[in-house]
């Protein structure tokens, strides 16, 4: 039985229709992941199962006494609670029960006889009431999330007014998660959230019983956890079985089958008229002709959407030039030697050696603040190590995608930034360009100040193709960008014949464009720990499995040494007074 039925729901905003005839249901312990364009309607679907959003039209049932946890993309808190308070106030059930138990307890001494007998059943009572609520270790789990989640002990008595942003999103997670909800509805989860903190949640929901629908632009996450996506397009939502790659492969078959069938009928109608107009006027066939007329007439008049094209959004379209000057044989692309870097008492790195070849794809991963975005530095002759070497092949032309984008000059247009390139190109040739890169009409004219982090992305990506790199350096490229850029982005790298090294939080891109990992601090387990570092010969995906596997490793070590500590206490002699 569904937790949550949606059925023929209608709801609009100033005449602009949000959602008509939306159905949906909801399983327990069923992951979703909710996707779809900016503005399609996906948080609009989150306030209406949570009933702070009323439909026009249709209903939406919830099974009776479900609790429901939601994290919305800013989470508000007054500021005037601490940290330590407000991740209590999610166990407010739990607090109450302990009052009561305690209370119970003290009463105890005020009763005798029959009277005892009864405080003493309700004491038990609440007891078993308090266990079963997890009472016992509610302090623990609250440890466990918040620690988690990158909130220590230190940040306890910090009141919320004096968090970041970043911080803010993660104790509004943390509440979320400890408010032992059998449906959660979450906002993006993964923003702000860093290494530890990610790898951390998707555990966690992996092993939560109760069900979840989640908004996120992390599909490595939705890859891993979800049963089924919920697309929102056109006003209504589209299931598909299975994880973000499924939908994907079906999505693309949907739409390819949509369109044949709109040519099927655009011929059928087109063959229908051309029959009418042929044989309306003659004696044999003028009845054939009319009747056809009818029921064109009938069926266009029932089905004013039967000639409706698919709609197709605008999205990246490009693809990189074969890399030049690639000779038959391997050569050393990159080159690292015993390289060390150091600043102040801080040791990102020491003794890193590496050689990457021609047309291998690196991915390099880890913590923030690790020494990721330094390496690309060390590699460009930015910054100095501290000691030994690295260098590119000096005979391959670089293409660098710097994350600032301090590559642009904020004072040219976009049509000026992208001719810096290729002076030669005629200004109309250089506006074909740019358009596949979504520069439209007037876009061109946009200072570059004026552009959104969107706008300046796409625009750095165009230059790097117009200058047929060879070698591609690129840090956290997919920022800024929703997901089809990003996958336009994607599929041009995985058809790139040169060599490239990538910086990126998104993993599931490393996953598709690297086939070698340099792992900057992190340990064996994947935890944060300065100046350690490992090489994957592999995708993404087969780091986690590795992680994964040492995971399950250190679990039977610690299993098996706390059982053989156990061994030795029941054998020790008892000590003699």
């Amino acid at each position: 039985m569904p937790i949550v039925t949606i059925k023929n729901v209608h709801i609009s905003y100033n005449s602009q229709v949000i959602f008509d005839q939306l159905d949906l249901k909801i399983y327990p312990a069923e992951k979703i992941g909710l996707v779809g364009n900016n503005g399609s309607g996906k948080t609009t679907l989150l306030k209406l199962i949570l009933r702070q959003l009323s439909a026009d039209m249709g209903h939406i049932q919830q099974r009776k006494d479900l609790r429901i946890g939601y994290l919305p993309q800013e989470p508000v808190f007054s500021g005037e609670k601490t940290v330590f308070e407000e991740l209590h106030s999610s166990a407010e059930e739990i607090l109450n029960l302990q009052k009561k138990l305690h209370d119970s307890a003290h009463a105890l001494s005020n009763f005798t006889g029959e009277e005892l007998k009864s405080a003493m059943q309700q004491y038990e009572r609440l007891s078993s009431e308090f266990e079963l609520a997890g009472g016992y270790r509610y302090e623990t789990r609250i440890k466990e999330i918040a620690s988690g989640l990158g909130l220590l002990e230190k940040h306890y008595s910090l009141k919320t007014s004096q968090l970041s942003g970043g911080q803010l999103s993660r104790l509004g997670l943390a509440k979320v998660l400890l408010a032992d909800a059998k449906l959660l509805l979450l906002d993006e989860p993964t923003n702000h959230l860093d290494w530890d903190a990610t790898l951390w949640l998707e555990k966690f929901l992996r092993n939560f019983d109760g069900a979840a629908v989640i908004v996120s632009h992390d599909r490595f996450m939705l890859d891993r956890l979800v049963c089924k996506i919920v697309e929102i397009s056109n006003r209504k939502v589209n299931v598909f079985p299975g994880n973000y790659s499924n939908y994907r492969q079906e999505k693309e078959k949907r739409e390819t089958q949509q369109q044949r069938q709109y040519e099927h009928r655009l011929e059928f109608v087109e063959k229908t008229r051309d029959f009418i107009v042929r044989n309306i006027n003659r004696k044999g066939t003028k009845n054939v002709a009319q009747g056809r007329q009818t029921r064109l007439d009938n069926l266009l008049k029932n089905n004013p959407d039967f000639l409706e094209k698919p709609q197709n959004t605008k999205e990246l379209n490009f693809k990189f030039a074969e890399a030049g000057n690639r000779s038959k044989r391997v050569d050393t692309a990159v080159i690292s030697k015993n390289l060390s870097k150091s600043f102040g008492e801080l040791n990102l790195f020491e003794n890193l050696s590496f050689e990457l070849f021609t047309g291998q794809r690196m991915g390099i991963i880890g913590p923030n603040g690790m020494g990721k975005t330094t390496i690309l530095k060390l590699a460009l002759g930015q910054i100095e190590p501290t000691s030994g070497t690295i260098g590119i092949k000096q005979s391959l032309s670089v293409g660098y995608l710097d994350q600032a984008g301090a590559e642009l000059n904020p004072e040219n247009t976009v049509l000026q930034e992208a001719s810096s390139v290729l002076p030669q190109m005629l200004p109309e040739q250089m506006r074909s360009r740019l358009g596949a890169f979504m520069f439209f009409k007037d876009d061109v004219f946009k200072k570059i100040s004026d552009l959104s982090g969107g706008e300046r992305n796409r625009l750095a990506l165009c230059k790097l193709v117009l200058s047929e790199p060879e070698l591609l350096i690129l840090d956290e490229p997919t920022n800024h960008l929703d997901i089809p850029s990003i996958e336009a982005l994607e599929n041009a790298l995985q058809n790139y014949t040169g060599t490239i090294i990538a910086i990126s939080h998104d993993r599931f891109f490393l996953d598709r464009i690297a086939t070698h990992l340099l792992v900057l601090g992190a340990d064996e387990l994947g935890k944060t720990t300065p100046g350690k570092f490992e090489f994957i010969d592999g995708s993404f995906r087969k780091y986690t499995e590795i992680l994964e596997q040492r995971s399950q490793q250190e679990i039977q070590k610690q299993s098996s040494a706390t059982k053989r500590q156990s061994r030795i206490s029941r054998k020790r002699p008892p000590r003699r007074n």
